[in-house]
């Protein structure tokens, strides 16, 4: 299981990666009005970027954004951000740029921690991810099913060919759900359309 594990994260986060896809989208904050639309996103693996469009603002933070490969860590600025440059996310709540790529990816950028135990749970074996205060819920193929992150957030995936079908993170702020409807490669000479 941790080679399958090792072997999703190396594919997912490869630098020579680069695609379009499109969720339909619900986000529910806990305070507030249910907001529907879609989400496209584009990732390129060689820079370490996610660019986020939206239909609508789905958090009540913009429409567009982009998050940057980094720590992952929710400070303010910097390759950190919580959503790159103008501060927006696609999701409630503080996770991290490289952590909502990793729920977007199907996997985290970290290798399973080696002083930590797994844990085996009816569900499947329980990682805990780089050394930090992430774990990652393993089905019987080693594919993730489920993130959790420093600030109580949950992911759970349903895998996919390319990225997951289904995403559904829940955390202090409220729900967000992500569906996949489309999936595709991303030609070098396609642009990202203006927020």
């Amino acid at each position: 299981m941790l080679e399958s594990y090792e072997r999703a994260r190396a594919a997912a986060w490869d630098s020579s990666r680069r695609f379009k896809a499109l969720f339909r989208a619900e986000v529910s904050p806990n305070v507030g009005a249910i907001t529907r639309g879609f989400l496209s996103v584009w990732w390129d693996g060689a820079a370490g970027t996610l660019q986020w469009r939206a239909s609508a603002p789905l958090a009540g933070k913009g429409r567009g954004g982009l998050l940057r490969k980094g720590k992952g860590e929710a400070v303010a600025d910097g390759d950190h951000a919580i959503a790159g440059s103008d501060g927006a996310s696609p999701f409630p709540g503080k996770i991290g740029s490289s952590d909502l790529i990793a729920c977007i990816l199907g996997t985290p950028d970290a290798p399973a921690s080696p002083s930590s135990p797994f844990e085996e749970t009816p569900k499947g074996l329980r990682l805990a991810i780089g050394g930090s205060k992430r774990t990652a819920l393993l089905d019987r193929e080693g594919r993730p099913i489920e993130l959790s992150f420093p600030n109580g957030e949950i992911v759970k995936l349903q895998p996919g060919e390319g990225v997951p079908r289904r995403i559904e993170a829940v955390g202090r702020d409220g729900r967000a759900v992500l569906t996949l409807e489309s999936y595709s490669s991303w030609s070098r000479h396609e642009e990202v359309p203006p927020a």
